[in-house]
C-alpha cells in the first residue's frame, strides 16, 4: 500500500487552528512521554546530578520541549498567515501566533510540509522573534515559544533546533507530522543532533587557565586613582575594611567575580574560577583570581583519541592537521571575561596576568602558597554547579553538610569536590575498589595526617602550613563523600564511617580515625593487598609526592628504603600469582606493561615450567633500586596488580528508585555497537548508578549481541560477584524494577 500523501501546509494550518481554538492541541500530541521521562529524571529526590557531555542536548530540547508543552493550553489566537511587522513594506507572516494568558506567552508555530522550505525554518523563526522584541522590548527567551511541525526532519532542520535549544537558550517543541490513512497526526520528536563523544568527564589538558594577581596599590596610589576620578575624597572603602579579618577577600573582589562570571554566561563560555589567598607568595599581592575556561580544541583532540569513533569530515581532518598547535591555549575569550571586571579591580588593585598552564597542575602548584576562599562558575558548569547545589539527594544524602552549613557553590568544600570529580574522575569509579584506588586513599589521607601534624606546633607553623592543610583538606573531604556512600549501601559495613573534623586540635586524630575504618571495615582483613597498598600511600605519602616532583633526595636514604621494602612485598605477592590470573587470561593493558616491565628481573626466576622460584625471586627483587620502585609504582606497579588481584565488591542494598532514561541508554549501547563492540552492556554499578559501557576482559569470551535495539548485555556489579548476562531490554527494565521493589 502507498504512503498516504500528506495535505498542503494550508490544510495543516486550518487543522492546528482547529485544535488551539477547540483546546484539543496538546491531547493530539502523541508520544510526550518521550519528553517527560526526561524531564522527570531531572531533580529527583535520590538522584545525584552528574556532569554529562553527551546528555547536554538531548536535556536541553526535552527541557524545551516539556515547557512548551506546558504552554499550550488555554491559547487565544492572535494572527493567522498574517504579517506581524511594525514596518510599511516588511512582510513577516508565522502561520499562527498565540498568546497563553495565564503564563503570559507568545507561542509561535511555522509548518513546514515540504523538505524544500524546511531549510528556512529557523531563518524565519528568527526573524518572527526579532520582530516579537521589538514589539515587547526585553521579552525573555521563556516568554517566546517555538512549535515547528514538520513531515520530514532533515538533518540540517533536526541539528538548528537542536541547536536553538541547547546552546541559544531557546524554547522550541518539535513535532513530527504523520500521515494516516483518514487524516494525520501529531508526534513529539526530540531533535538531539548530537554524535555521542563517549567523554564522561573533562581530561585535564582540556581545562587551561590563567592568574589574575590582585597586586594591591599603595595608599598614595588610590588617592590618586580617586583624585582622577570623582575627586570627592573618598577613601576607596578602606575606612570600611579597617580592622577586619584579613582572610576574608574585599567586597569589591567578589563583585569582580560576580562580574566575570556573568560576562561568562553573556559570551557562552563554560569554565569556573577560584579566589586564593596568597599566603607563602612572593610579593605580588595577598589576593589572585585563577581562572578556567574549557578548550574546545583539547576537548575534540581528546575525543578523537579516546571517545566514540567518529567520521572524517573536511573539518576534523583540518583539525587533525593543526591540533598540536591551537589545543591546549587558555582561549582568548578568558581574558576579555577578565578584563570586564578591571573598571572597579582598578579602583583598589593593578591587576596582573601570569601562568597560562593546565588546571591540574596550577592546582600543584598553589597548594603550597594558597589557600582557596571563594569560586564561581559560568555556562554549563555553572547551570550544572546551581543544580547539583539544588538536588534534594545531594543536599540530604551526598553532602548534607551543605544544608547543615548554608553552603552553596561559592564554597570551596563544596566546589573543589565538584571540579576534581570533572577533571580528576569521582574516586572508586562505581564503587567498586581496586588496589590503585585505595592507595590513592591512603594517598590523600596521609597528606591530611602529615599537614596536620606540621600546623600542630604552634600558631606560626598553622599560618605557614595553612594553604597544604587546606588543599589536603578538601581532597579528602572528597574521598570521605565517596566512602560515606559505599557505607550507606552496603550490607557487610557495620562500623559507622568516622567524620573529618576542621578543629586543628581534632583534626589528626579524625584523620587517624578515619584511616583505621578503612583498613578495617571499608577493606577489611579478607584482602591484604589492598590493605597493603593502602598502609603503603597512607605512610609514605610524602614520599611519593616528592618522587613525582623530582625531589626526593631531600629525604634521608633509609626512608625510600623502608618505602621499597614494602613494595617489594606487595610485588611478590602479587608476581606469585600472575600465572592464572584474570590479567593473564586476558591479557589486559595493565599486565601486558608489568610483565614487561618485570621480564628483564625474572628471566633468572623461572623454572622450566614457567613457574616463578620464590626464594630466588626475593634476591631479584632486592636488585631493583629503590628510587627505581617509588617511581614505577604509582603507574605501571600499581595498574598491573590491579590485573591481577580481584577488586573488593559488597554486596549493596537496593537502589533507591530512580527515574531512568532507557532511550538514552539505548542509544548509547547502539553507539558502542556502531563502533565495532558488539557486547555492550548496560551496568549496574556498587554505587547505585546505571550506565552503560563495555564488558572489560571477559568480554570477549562472550557471545556478541546481533541487535542493540532488542538485546544487551547486563553487568550486576551490586552484588560480591560480578555478573554479565544476555537479556531483552524489557528483562533488563524488569530487573532493575525488582531491584528497587521496597525502597520508600
Amino acid at each position: 500500500m502507498s504512503k498516504p500523501k500528506l495535505p498542503p501546509e494550508s490544510e495543516v494550518v486550518t487543522w492546528l487552528q482547529r485544535l488551539i481554538e477547540n483546546d484539543q492541541l496538546l491531547e493530539n500530541i502523541q508520544g510526550q512521554e518521550i519528553i517527560t521521562s526526561i524531564t522527570d529524571a531531572i531533580g529527583q529526590d535520590f538522584f545525584i546530578p552528574s556532569f554529562g557531555i553527551d546528555y547536554i542536548s538531548r536535556r536541553a530540547s526535552a527541557e524545551a520541549a516539556g515547557h512548551v508543552l506546558g504552554r499550550l493550553g488555554l491559547l487565544e489566537i492572535i494572527s493567522i498567515n498574517t504579517s506581524i511587522s511594525l514596518t510599511k513594506g516588511e512582510v513577516l507572516r508565522p502561520d499562527i501566533l498565540c498568546f497563553n494568558p495565564e503564563s503570559k506567552t507568545l507561542v509561535v508555530f511555522e509548518v513546514k510540509r515540504a523538505s524544500e522550505t524546511e531549510r528556512q525554518t529557523v531563518t524565519e523563526l528568527a526573524g518572527y522573534e526579532q520582530e516579537l522584541r521589538n514589539l515587547l522590548p526585553f521579552l525573555g527567551n521563556f516568554d517566546i515559544c517555538f512549535v515547528v511541525v514538520a513531515a520530514d526532519w532533515s538533518t540540517l532542520l533536526t541539528h538548528a533546533v537542536g541547536s536553538m535549544n541547547a546552546w541559544s537558550g531557546k524554547q522550541c517543541l518539535a513535532l513530527k507530522l504523520v500521515s494516516t490513512e483518514s487524516s494525520f497526526a501529531l508526534q513529539a520528536y526530540l531533535p538531539e543532533a548530537w554524535h555521542l563523544t563517549g567523554s564522561v568527564r573533562l581530561p585535564p589538558e582540556a581545562l587551561p587557565s590563567i592568574d589574575l594577581y590582585l597586586v594591591e596599590k599603595s595608599a598614595d596610589a588610590i588617592d590618586d586613582y580617586e583624585d582622577e576620578g570623582t575627586g570627592d575624597g573618598a577613601d576607596g572603602g578602606r575606612a570600611e575594611e579597617a580592622g577586619t579579618d584579613e582572610r576574608l577577600p574585599p567586597r569589591l573582589v567578589i563583585t569582580a567575580m560576580d562580574i566575570i562570571a556573568r560576562a561568562g554566561d553573556r559570551a557562552g563560555s563554560h569554565g569556573f574560577m577560584m579566589l586564593w589567598r596568597d599566603v607563602n607568595g612572593y610579593g605580588r599581592g595577598r589576593w589572585c583570581i585563577t581562572l578556567c575556561a574549557i578548550d574546545p580544541y583539547s576537548m575534540y583532540a581528546w575525543c578523537k583519541e579516546h571517545g566514540l569513533p567518529q567520521r572524517d569530515s573536511e573539518a576534523s581532518l583540518f583539525l587533525d592537521s593543526c591540533k598540536a598547535d591551537i589545543a591546549g591555549q587558555t582561549p582568548t575569550t578568558i581574558y576579555d571575561l577578565a578584563n570586564a571586571a578591571f573598571p572597579i579591580l582598578e579602583e583598589q588593585f593593578e591587576p596582573e596576568f601570569d601562568g597560562d598552564f593546565c588546571w591540574q597542575m596550577k592546582a600543584r602548584q598553589i597548594r603550597l602558597r594558597g589557600v582557596p576562599t571563594r569560586f564561581d562558575f559560568w555556562g554549563s558548569l555553572g547551570q550544572h554547579a546551581r543544580e547539583f547545589v539544588c538536588n534534594p539527594a545531594v543536599r540530604n544524602r551526598y553532602m548534607p553538610y551543605m544544608s547543615r552549613n548554608q553552603l552553596d557553590w561559592t564554597e570551596p568544600a563544596v566546589a573543589m569536590p565538584l571540579v576534581d570529580n570533572l577533571s580528576a574522575g569521582v574516586p572508586f569509579p562505581g564503587g567498586t575498589i581496586k588496589c590503585s584506588d585505595v592507595f590513592l586513599a591512603g594517598r590523600v589521607l596521609g597528606d591530611l595526617a602529615l599537614a596536620a601534624f606540621d600546623a600542630a606546633p604552634d600558631k606560626v607553623h598553622a599560618a605557614r602550613f595553612e594553604p597544604v592543610v587546606e588543599w589536603a583538606q578538601l581532597e579528602a573531604l572528597r574521598y570521605a563523600i565517596e566512602m560515606k556512600q559505599m557505607y550507606d549501601v552496603t550490607e557487610e559495613i557495620i562500623t559507622p564511617i568516622p567524620m573529618l573534623s576542621n578543629d586543628p586540635s581534632k583534626r589528626l586524630q579524625a584523620t587517624e580515625d578515619l584511616a583505621n575504618w578503612v583498613r578495617t571495615d571499608l577493606i577489611s582483613d579478607r584482602h591484604p593487598f589492598h590493605q597493603a597498598c593502602f598502609d603503603l600511600g597512607l605512610r609514605e605519602a610524602m614520599l611519593f609526592r616528592l618522587s613525582e616532583e623530582g625531589s626526593i633526595g631531600r629525604f634521608p636514604p633509609d626512608r625510600p628504603h623502608e618505602a621499597a621494602l614494602l613494595i617489594r612485598r606487595i610485588l611478590k605477592g602479587a608476581i606469585l600469582r600472575m600465572k592464572g590470573s584474570q590479567g593473564q587470561l586476558l591479557q589486559s593493558e595493565g599486565y601486558r606493561d608489568l610483565k614487561e616491565y618485570l621480564a628483564p628481573h625474572l628471566a633468572s626466576c623461572l623454572d622450566e615450567q614457567g613457574d616463578v622460584d620464590g626464594v630466588r625471586l626475593d634476591a631479584v627483587l632486592d636488585e631493583i633500586p629503590d628510587l627505581e620502585l617509588l617511581r614505577a609504582f604509582p603507574g605501571t606497579l600499581i595498574k598491573g596488580i590491579d590485573s591481577i588481584v580481584p577488586v573488593v565488591l559488597h554486596t549493596v542494598s537496593p537502589a533507591f528508585p530512580v527515574t531512568v532514561d532507557w532511550e538514552w541508554l539505548k542509544s548509547g549501547v547502539r553507539a558502542l555497537f556502531e563502533s565495532g563492540d558488539h557486547r555492550p552492556a548496560v551496568i549496574f554499578n556498587q554505587d547505585g548508578t546505571v550506565g552503560t559501557g563495555r564488558i572489560l576482559g571477559v568480554g570477549k569470551f562472550l557471545s556478541p549481541i546481533t541487535d542493540p535495539d532488542v538485546e544487551v548485555y547486563l553487568l550486576d556489579e551490586t552484588s560480591a560477584r560480578n555478573i554479565a548476562m544476555k537479556m531483552t531490554w524489557e528483562k533488563v527494565k524488569d530487573f532493575y524494577a525488582e531491584r528497587s521493589i521496597g525502597i520508600a
